[in-house]
Formats: structure tokens, sequence, C-alpha cells
């Protein structure tokens, strides 16, 4: 009698186990890494020259808003994605009589040299420089938020 309730839990579990890994739900494991913005989809802001590089700065929707906003930003040589080096993006907002306001900005390799992710959040509507420093050069973009 032990030796057959075995033999069925041991069946039972086979079963749950094979039908969880048959499942068609993805699971965090197998699932495809998501970006915030893929570079195929995305419309250019606006586009500076600097250091002998072309600089696009681009979102999905070909604008700034107040708000989140996820970037990508590509530095070319000719028609190649080249990498500029060390990189810093701050966007800032100037206020008369006041120093300027900044927003929180990260900007992270996008895994394509040259590529690069820019999560910035811009507080107020209104016009924005946005600052590019990198190795060598350095550009401004002088954008509106709505």
């Amino acid at each position: 009698m032990i030796m057959k309730s075995i033999v069925i839990a041991t069946l039972a579990m086979t079963v749950l186990m094979t039908s969880a890994c048959n499942s068609s739900e993805p699971t965090s494991q197998t699932a495809p890494a998501v970006t915030a913005h893929a570079a195929s989809t995305v419309k250019e802001i606006g586009k500076k020259e600097a250091a002998g590089y072309v600089i696009t700065l681009s979102s999905e929707t070909g604008s700034l808003k107040q708000g989140a906003n996820n970037l990508t930003l590509e530095f070319r040589k000719g028609d190649q994605l080249s990498d500029p080096g060390n990189l810093e993006v701050k966007p800032m907002m100037e206020m008369k009589g006041m120093g300027p306001m900044l927003a929180n900005t990260k900007a992270t390799p996008s895994g394509t040299p040259g590529r690069y992710n820019v999560t910035t959040d811009l507080a107020m509507a209104g016009p924005w420089k946005i600052m590019v420093t990198f190795t060598g050069g350095e550009a401004a973009f002088d954008l509106m938020t709505q």
C-alpha cells in the first residue's frame, strides 16, 4: 500500500512538472528583454555636429514632454556609430533671478557602441537646454517641452 502511494505521488509530481514546463506563459527567465526604447522606433528631436561627430537626440514621439522621458542619443562619424568616450547628459532650464533648474538624468550604453539610452525627468514645461559633454567635445540642444 505504501509503495502504491509513493508511485501515485511520483506520477502526480511528474505530470505537474511536465505541465509547468510546457506552459505557454513565459517566465521571467525566458521572456525576452524589453528596452525602454528601441533605436528603430524613435524619431529625431534634434541633431548637432561637434568634434567630428554627428550627434542625434531622439524619442519615441519626436518631442520632449514634461515629466519622464526616454531618449536615444547617437554619435556617428560618417555613416557609422562611434563611441565618444566618457559621456555626460545634463538638461537645464534657465530661471530668471535664480540658478538653472536641473533634471534627474541617466545615460547608459545601449549595448551598441555610440548609442545611449537616456532617461530624464523634466519637472516643468518650457525651454530646456540639454548639454551633452563627451571626450573632446560638447553639444547643446535647445528644446521645448510640452
